[in-house]
């Protein structure tokens, strides 16, 4: 389960009024809302001069010993070998408590595994018991009862594998009733590991030798539950390392669905929720890479790469780490050049990989690995110099920290490959040319990374020349892949062009003026250039460092995109592509994202930064307009599931929202629309007459300085906007967003907005009677609900907002003195300011 960053897909397929409405100046004054902003010249990014140089390349030991094979460490063996093999007793009326779930064993039998490095893992229950949980929080609650349709879990079991490092071996034996000989734990533990090792591609008995090769216990525990009258499989766990598909939260429940895995509930463990800040689970952390890459012709990859490891905790030995299945390491040492142990299964399996130092690291104490490897299948040739690297590997074609969102590292990469080929990667060009028979390609970053990436072929180049400081530069293939080619053949394509070159022009002049925009909007880079590359892949663009990853069907006319039916679902797809995957190198590469939980704030920032991209390049505000409405759209249209996303859960849910009960597009309609809702509604609600976009600009920009090469959470983004927001938006007079997010981030009412109006003279004044009112939601939502005045002529002015508590009516009469036209009717919402339900 890859909760990392995702690619934007495209998708075939009683209260009381808390304040009078607030005018923001004389509506004669105010120039129209429809106005469309101009572009400014951007001014010069000054180069950081405080930046230290980028460290120098980290050196593999020079003559290594022999590399180890692979899993040959004894301690895993016996962990792999491991079998319910030791004592066998009753137990009556017991209950495990671990965090908010309780394990009750209400009467049965326990076997328990046979020991390892003085260690007892697991043990395997067979009689009577339930499992009750109560969720922490209103929003797992409501998950839970999407799922299981229960807010509270009481799940009857009759038979629960335990794999554990904690002290539940002492418990099970102090609740023993007596011996239970010939009960026989063989069937119910063999389940277990296929399930792990076949089914979750999971490596257990790795998680588990990262406690037992220590002499204290642990803190993992896991239940794998099941019995006769339920179809799901349970699967509960709290590890302080971060739980199975909800790290870094330390409780995580998965229930069993057609064949595939519901993430149920996730949560913190009762330490951090208690905590101001999520507690670090990560156990360590890589601030340098060296890579040396060999790439052959047909795609096969040849591999070091040497890491400068940190413990973020004392005792780690264990490193887990990313690596692409299907790239198998060869050896694996330390600065020294001693071999160290390390673990890989078989690809088709659980084949995470994890490096097992000789000793433990205290915390912040750092080593150098290196690592050995290589293998296919990660990048596939096409044809022509045209190729394609898995989108699986795009972060773990190294060894990378498993499930660190934040990990930011220096890289230098060196490419070895054929002379015909070239290489874009996310960092500097140091060199580049032929040496001996092939092509040597080296790329140092001048900042660290969340992520290091390349693309590779033969390309045809274009270059922007906008900015000095910054530069554009376009990619797209020379010739077209094998498949492409046949298709073009075959007679299926009447007119217009499948060579991509011809819309490298494009490309850079959408990526510069996108670049422009959101420097205005966020603050600068600190890369001094960004590479909008093709991709063989049509349906997602993705964004690494200095480096975009366009499809290719963006590179064909619209003829061709017509022809293939491209424009049918989403058209606007395709005019904002190359604009919501260049805002990605502010929100996911230069801020970080903590969390699963945190995600939206790179998706739907890069959405909301892809409608500021369409307001400042047409000439009206209707493809800004239709952007907003086909968002809402997304959001409140029931899917084959009968649910709405907008209702399904809150943004800070991420991927968990979609499930069986739910669907699985309901991830991609909720954290982008949602999401990008919810800056565009602050961007609003900052925003006045007077002040226009400077409040909000001034917020982001800190919010960027404050965070840039650092992950942030969702509270950290909350409390940048509660130190820059101006003082019309502190509505609860505590300086506070809480009313906001509790509505919009934490929550998931839709408000419904109603207006009525009239108009009368009264001398050269023009008197308004009006009537606003917010239904559809509980007494406690709290919203601030911008007002405007619309004219015959069409023209739109904002007259201010209303701060409005709970379903209520607000009723006022306001003098709008002498205006510059004739009125129509009052307007709530005009912009799509607010997400509602009209």
């Amino acid at each position: 389960m890859d909760f990392r960053r995702a690619a934007f897909v495209y998708l075939l397929m009683s209260g009381a009024v808390s304040a009078a409405i607030a005018q923001d100046a004389p509506a004669a004054s105010q120039k129209p809302q429809t106005q469309t902003p101009q572009l400014q010249q951007r001014r010069p990014v000054a180069p950081d001069a405080n930046r230290p140089p980028p460290p120098a390349p980290l050196k593999a030991p020079a003559s290594p010993e022999a590399a180890k094979a692979p899993n040959a460490n004894a301690v895993y063996q016996a962990l792999r070998n491991r079998l319910p093999n030791g004592a066998s007793f009753k137990v009556k009326d017991l209950t495990l408590k671990r965090d908010a779930g309780e394990l009750r064993l209400t009467d049965g039998t326990v076997t328990l595994y046979g020991e390892v490095n003085g260690h007892v893992t697991g043990a395997v229950f067979q009689g009577q018991g339930t499992l009750h949980v109560v969720p922490p929080s209103a929003m797992e609650r409501h998950q839970l009862k999407i799922v299981m349709n229960t807010e509270v879990l009481d799940q009857p079991f009759t038979t629960a594998v335990l794999a554990f490092t904690d002290d539940t071996a002492k418990e099970l034996k102090a609740a023993s009733t007596g011996d239970a000989p010939g009960t026989n734990a063989m069937g119910p533990a063999g389940e277990m590991q296929s399930l792990c090792r076949k089914d979750l591609h999971y490596d257990l008995e790795e998680r588990l030798l990262a406690d037992v090769i220590q002499p204290k216990p642990g803190g993992f525990f896991m239940a794998n539950l099941k019995g006769p009258l339920f179809s799901k499989r349970l699967l509960y766990f709290v590890d302080p390392n971060g739980a199975f598909g909800v790290s870094p939260e330390e409780v995580g429940l998965l229930t069993s669905a057609d064949g595939e895995y519901d993430v149920t509930l996730g949560f913190g463990s009762a330490a951090q929720r208690a905590a101001a800040r999520a507690v670090e689970t990560t156990t360590f952390g890589i601030s340098q890479q060296t890579i040396d890459i060999q790439i052959e012709k047909n795609g096969r990859i040849t591999s070091t790469a040497t890491a400068l490891v940190t413990a973020h905790q004392d005792g780690v030995q264990v490193l887990p780490l990313e690596l692409f299945p299907t790239l198998r390491a060869t050896g694996v040492w330390n600065t020294k050049g001693e071999a160290l142990d390390y673990i890989q299964e078989d690809k088709e399996r659980d084949a995470d990989f994890a490096i097992v130092l000789k000793t433990p690291l205290a915390k912040g104490e750092s080593t150098q690995i290196t690592t050995a490897y290589g293998g296919k299948d990660v990048l596939a040739d096409l044809g022509n110099w045209n190729y394609e690297m898995n989108g699986g590997a795009r972060e773990s074609w190294y060894p990378n920290v498993r499930g660190d969102l934040g990990n930011y590292a220096h890289y230098h990469m060196t490419f070895h490959t054929p002379r015909e080929m070239q290489i874009v990667a996310t960092a500097d060009r140091l060199r580049d040319g032929p040496e001996g028979k092939g092509r040597v390609s080296e790329w140092q970053t001048i900042s660290p990374l969340p992520v290091a990436g390349f693309n590779l072929g033969q390309f045809k180049s274009d270059q922007g020349e906008r900015d000095a400081n910054l530069q554009i530069q376009s990619f797209a293939n020379v010739n077209t892949s094998d498949a492409v080619a046949q298709f073009a053949d075959s007679g299926r394509i009447v007119g217009g062009s499948m060579d991509t070159s011809g819309m490298l022009k494009r490309a850079t002049s959408e990526g510069e003026a996108a670049i422009q925009i959101y420097t205005d909007a966020f603050g600068p880079l600190q890369y001094d250039h960004v590479a909008l590359t093709q991709q063989n892949y049509c349906g997602y663009g993705q964004s690494w460092p200095m480096l975009v990853y366009l499809p290719i069907c963006y590179f064909w006319d619209s003829t061709i995109q017509h022809q293939l039916g491209l424009l049918d679902s989403d058209p606007s797809f395709w005019n904002v592509v190359t604009a919501h995957e260049v805002a990605h190198q502010w929100w996911g590469q230069t801020v970080g994202f903590s969390s699963y939980r945190d995600q939206w704030m790179s998706e739907g920032f890069a959405h909301y930064s892809a409608s500021l991209f369409l307001l400042h390049t047409n000439k009206d505000l209707k493809p800004y307009l239709d952007f907003w409405a086909e968002q809402h759209k997304r959001l409140v249209e029931k899917n084959r599931y009968g649910m709405r996303p907008i209702d399904v859960g809150p943004v800070v849910m991420g991927q968990r929202v979609s499930s069986s009960k739910a669907g699985g597009n309901v991830y991609q309609s909720l954290i982008y629309a949602k999401g990008a809702f919810i800056l565009h509604s602050l961007d609003r609600l900052f925003w006045t007459a007077k002040y226009k976009d400077e409040p909000f600009k001034q917020a982001m920009h800190d919010f960027v300085n404050t965070y840039r090469n650092r992950s942030a959470t969702t509270e950290d983004f909350k409390a940048c906007m509660e130190k820059n927001m101006p003082p019309w938006v502190d509505i609860e007079h505590n300086h506070k967003l809480d009313w906001f997010f509790n509505a919009y981030v934490y929550g998931t009412e839709l408000p419904v907005y109603t207006v009525t109006s009239s108009f009368e003279k009264k001398g050269d004044d023009t008197i308004v009677h009006f009537k606003l009112s917010q239904t559809g939601v509980s007494e406690d939502f709290t919203m601030m609900v911008p007002v405007y005045i619309e004219f015959e002529n069409k023209s739109v002015f904002r007259l201010g907002s209303g701060t409005m508590k709970g379903p209520h009516e607000i009723e006022q009469t306001v003098n709008l003195g002498k205006l510059p036209n004739a009125p129509k009717r009052i307007v709530a919402n005009y912009n799509y300011d607010l997400l509602s339900g009209n």
